[in-house]
């Protein structure tokens, strides 16, 4: 059976408390989606403000998420009930859910009770995938990525607020679909790389500032083994030594990283 997508994007307090503030989704059936604001329980942080503009006044109005109602239209025809909180469950467990960042989106909607099993993180996945050599891109930020793949070239103009949930939906579902056909990864090894650590290329401080992993195990190999069994505080960058200095195990695909 063909996979089910659902491109989703939420707004918080901020990045401690993640309490939910906008929900936002499409997927490929342009009749089922959702755009929603919630009071949060929470204040909403300054900095959070300055990102998405979302200010207490515009919703003090909304209800909390355990009283919102379930919106009257473009709901899955499959879905009986009239509960918002059931209808996300439902949602959960028909498709997979894409984010950037999934593992902040996932944890937002987990607090409210939804769990969502299967996901791609589009973040991840091109931290996988696009790589400058063998350094990583200036950035993988949604944002960055809509301008440096081209995609603002061909994306609907009607749908550009930058931040807003629902714009950044419409440009994270551009980038998946263009990850998808321009990649050798298919969706489930997509599913699979969510799972790991993020890839990094590039050492981002110190004394090997700006080069990458693989330049660094050629030169300083103890300092690389010092990385993968000292950086406690940094996962991501010890799974990556970690990865660099064991790669006879490991392979490449046309720039995109396959150890999955």
């Amino acid at each position: 059976m063909k996979k089910q997508f659902l491109y989703y994007d939420t707004e918080t307090t901020d990045v401690q408390s993640k309490d939910l503030m906008q929900l936002a989704f499409l997927t490929d059936n342009p009749k089922i989606q959702m755009n929603i604001f919630i009071k949060p329980k929470q204040k909403i942080s300054f900095g959070a403000m300055s990102i998405h503009h979302i200010t207490p006044e515009m919703i003090v109005d909304k209800q909390y998420f355990e009283n919102t109602a379930l919106p009257s239209e473009n709901i899955d025809p499959e879905y009986k009930g009239d509960n918002l909180v059931e209808y996300l469950k439902f949602l959960a467990e028909k498709y997979v859910w894409i984010a950037h960042n999934s593992a902040f989106d996932n944890e937002v909607m987990q607090k409210q009770g939804i769990e969502i099993p299967r996901s791609i993180c589009t973040l991840k996945v091109a931290r996988n995938a696009l790589a400058e050599g063998n350094s990583d891109l200036e950035s993988y930020r949604l944002q960055f990525l809509r301008y440096y793949l081209g995609l603002y070239k061909t994306e609907n103009k009607k749908h550009t607020t930058v931040h807003d949930a629902l714009s950044d939906v419409y440009f994270l579902k551009d980038l998946f679909n263009h990850l998808l056909e321009n990649t050798k990864l298919s969706a489930e090894q997509m599913i699979l790389i969510s799972k790991q650590p993020q890839v990094m290329r590039t050492i981002r401080f110190g004394k090997y500032a700006g080069k990458s992993l693989e330049e660094v195990v050629q030169i300083d190999r103890e300092y690389l083994i010092w990385v993968s069994e000292k950086m406690m505080d940094n996962d991501d960058l010890r799974w990556n030594a970690k990865r660099v200095l064991d790669m006879g195990t490991h392979s490449t695909s046309s720039g995109n990283l396959t150890w999955i």
